[in-house]
């Protein structure tokens, strides 16, 4: 074996199939797999294919630079022992400018973690870019119980991680019988894609009927397997064509702490939402930013999603759903939502129907257009479940809704309340269009305004949808909600709530009682925050100390290992004091510092204040 193709380096550790090592895949590999043959620890290159015996908590490591695309297949490790693949010392980057279908490819595999997170210095240590026609990583052929974080996955000409295992003719005996299970996806940077960031699970469920297959003379109609166990989370997501998340055919489905930004920019029908959970997934949705989708934001096609603390804004950018003037007649006008919710699914008898909470959620939408006859309303509008037929006691309470009437396009300013009469049963003056549902729901209290200076948000024109104290929407939900739906205890940014006599509508909770010894308030604006220049300005707010002296302020990254990135100390003669708030200025050094989650810890006079969790973004 030629030690400048590949090295490796053996690495005594304790598992319970007893050795693992450590294999370093060159660039001149393009396919790694497992091969049974051989002995443990002895491996062969032929041509550009690395064979090993592999074992659970072996470990294969990048060689810095760049290199073209790689197929892993047939390497299993186990559920406490995974197999790892990532970077090492330094960046990775996977490309082909011209053709290829993929960047990576796990075919056959189980029990795999793609880390490219392995150096602090790189969040996303591994990045796939530039596939023309093809996918970022692909998984399939029977994978399952796969991990990837710290990917950064951009300028695809599809998707940029597609998870599923499709059938064919050739593998029709078998696929019945498969199921994927504990999929996780986490801390990966995905932008600048042809079609959807995410795709998890094949979509062809049609609400039962299944995919149809033409194998010879024979035509077979068959399920896509399912998927037990999904996590999608503090992923950033920016200009993706179709969805920005897309999960289908899954139970046990968490998604959730993601920022998503102008997902659909494709404008094509049937394929534009910020997070759509697909056919028949049972899953929650929560704690997401999502940010000018050319569609819904969050779309649900199936039956039991929990929805509740996502910030979205501006919703329904299509311009095809906006219709066109012909001869003064407005034709081919939709409506569009920030939430939308259709149970079609159950016309499959098997699935259960199971009811919607849709709780905790702000709903910002900037403009409005005016929808053609027969409707005679506007749109986009905020969450419509008019379209429950199947599943009934659904839930929608304690959202923040504003529509902003003072940038209304080919309208008079609108009332509080939109009504359609023209439709019958979709909108009456119990049921606005701020929210749109049947009799099939249950209807709860909501916060609705079409004057957005009246909520008195943190800044709305820097996108901050925090309230301030004098909010009108500040303690004035039903703690009824928090009480029955243990889940929404605590908001966006995870402070419990309520955090005064009742909750506060939408996403963000108040703060009702400011003492920096008991951690109830810390908070930093703008965020997110930008990394364009070389300084980030940002704000930290807290409760005041007549006595305070400083304020040391430690910015960390969001994740089960956090590493400290800066600290700041800001004395007081810095600190702007208002009433019972101080007001600490930060300005973090960029470099270093790529989009994603941190964290703000906040001590004052080295006694800790509490901390709040900020987003940085390009």
């Amino acid at each position: 074996m030629k030690r400048s193709i590949l090295s490796f380096l053996f690495v005594f550790c304790s598992v319970l199939s007893g050795f693992s090592f450590t294999y370093t895949i060159s660039s001149g590999i393009s396919m790694v797999r497992h091969n049974a043959t051989l002995v443990p620890g002895v491996s062969k290159v032929t041509y550009n294919l690395l064979e090993i015996n592999s074992t659970a908590g072996d470990v294969l490591i990048f060689a810095n630079g760049t290199r073209g695309p790689l197929k892993i297949e047939n390497m299993v490790g186990d559920s406490l022992n995974p197999i790892v693949i990532k970077n090492g010392s330094g960046m990775v980057n996977i490309t082909k400018p011209v053709g290829g279908y993929y960047g990576l490819a796990i075919s056959n595999c189980r029990y795999l973690h793609i880390n490219g997170r392995s150096n602090s210095t790189y969040p996303y240590g591994i990045r796939v870019s530039y596939i023309p026609i093809g996918a970022g990583l692909g998984i399939d052929a029977y994978s399952s119980n796969i991990e990837t974080e710290g990917l950064e996955i951009d300028h695809m000409g599809s998707i940029g991680i597609a998870a599923k295992t499709d059938p064919n003719c050739a593998n029709l005996s078998t696929y019945p019988f498969f199921t994927m299970y504990d999929m996780k996806f986490h801390h990966n940077y995905i932008h600048h894609v042809g079609t959807e960031a995410f795709y998890i699970g094949n979509t062809g469920y049609y609400d039962g009927a299944g995919l149809r297959l033409v194998c010879g003379s024979t035509i077979t109609f068959i399920k896509p397997h399912k998927i037990i166990g999904v996590r999608v989370y503090e992923n950033i997501i920016d200009s993706t064509g179709w969805d920005g998340i897309q999960v289908a055919m899954s139970q046990d489905c968490e998604i959730y702490s993601n920022y998503i930004t102008n997902d659909s920019y494709a404008d094509q029908s049937s394929q534009m939402g910020g997070i759509t959970v697909g056919q028949p997934t049972i899953a929650k949705v929560y704690n997401n930013i999502i940010k000018n989708s050319m569609g819904a934001s969050i779309v649900s096609f199936s039956t039991g999603t929990n929805i509740y603390n996502n910030v979205i804004q501006n919703p329904g950018l299509s311009k095809k759903s906006q219709g066109t003037y012909v001869n003064g007649v407005l034709t081919g006008s939709t409506f569009l939502y920030g939430i939308y919710i259709n149970d079609k699914v159950c016309k499959d008898t098997t699935v259960p129907r199971l009811p919607f909470v849709v709780v905790h959620n702000t709903i910002v939408i900037g403009k409005t257009y005016k929808v053609g006859a027969p409707y005679n309303s506007f749109a986009p509008q905020g969450i419509n479940m008019n379209s429950l037929a199947f599943v009934s006691n659904s839930f929608v309470s304690n959202n923040l809704i504003v529509i902003d009437s003072a940038a209304a396009i080919n309208a008079n300013p609108v009332s509080g309340i939109y009504s359609s009469n023209s439709v019958p049963g979709y909108s009456q003056a119990n049921a606005p269009a701020f929210i749109s549902l049947n009799s099939r729901s249950i209807y709860g209290p909501n916060f609705y305004s079409n004057e957005r200076t009246t909520i008195d948000f943190v800044s709305y024109s820097n996108d901050q949808f925090a309230l301030n104290s004098n909010s009108p929407a500040v303690d004035a939900a039903p703690p009824s909600v928090v009480t029955n739906y243990p889940f929404a205890n605590k908001d966006i940014e995870s402070k419990q709530r309520p955090s005064g006599a009742f909750p506060d509508f939408g996403a963000y909770e108040q703060a009702s009682v400011y003492s920096y010894s008991t951690e109830n308030y810390v908070r930093v604006f703008p965020n997110p925050a930008s990394l364009a220049s070389s300084i980030i300005n940002t704000t930290i707010e807290c409760a005041a100390d007549v006595n305070l002296s400083q304020v040391e302020l430690r910015l960390s990254t969001l994740d089960s290992n956090p590493v400290l990135m800066e600290s700041i100390v800001v004395p007081a003669s810095e600190c702007n004091f208002t009433g019972d708030l101080v007001k600490i200025p930060a300005n973090w050094q960029s470099a270093g510092l790529y989009p994603g989650l941190y964290v703000v810890e906040v001590y004052v006079d080295q006694v800790y204040a509490g901390a709040v969790r900020i987003l940085m973004i390009y």
